[in-house]
């Protein structure tokens, strides 16, 4: 049952990857490696999580590729103003997979060995048809895990979606 969930998730797709030919990969561009990355975690709800990650030190992504963040004792001030105010509330949120499925203003490339790719997800997606010399190659169209570029892409983002609102960038915090 758990491996018919899984399969309707990766059927219904989000578009971040698009499997192409080899010769769709633009003749300036190198593509990076994909790692697929497993882990037990007995605490969460997702106790076996397996994801896609993608080769980010071998990716030369011409524009900015850090986002801004608080410092810790910036972090630390305003912690201790909310615990030093009498009824004071604070709300907090962790985006850190927010980055995940923003687009990408250039596609990026990576290959994944054909050994690597389970065989109901080749032959779902006829990979054999595409796969040069024992190589699967892919468009990634969307923020994944070790994209250098993420992370400010989705800060970028995320300000232009808050920005209607008041919402603005400080500086130095």
């Amino acid at each position: 049952n758990a491996s018919k969930d899984w399969t309707f998730q990766f059927s219904k797709g989000t578009d971040t990857i698009k499997f192409i030919q080899k010769s769709e990969v633009p003749h300036d561009r190198v593509p990076t490696y994909g790692k697929f990355v497993c882990e037990l975690r007995p605490q969460k709800t997702e106790v076996e999580r397996t994801r896609l990650t993608v080769g980010g030190n071998l990716i030369d992504y011409p524009d900015r590729v850090h986002a801004p963040t608080a410092d810790v004792t910036t972090l630390k001030l305003h912690i201790n103003d909310v615990i030093s105010t009498p009824r004071a509330k604070c709300v907090m949120w962790d985006v850190g997979n927010y980055y995940l499925n923003t687009p990408l203003p250039r596609p990026e490339f990576m290959r994944i060995r054909v050994d690597d790719i389970p065989k109901e997800i080749m032959d779902e997606y006829d990979l054999h048809k595409i796969a040069v010399d024992d190589w699967v190659y892919i468009k990634i169209q969307k923020g994944m895990y070790g994209l250098p570029q993420s992370g400010y892409l989705a800060n970028k983002l995320l300000e232009e979606r808050l920005k209607p609102h008041g919402y603005y960038q400080t500086r130095h915090t």
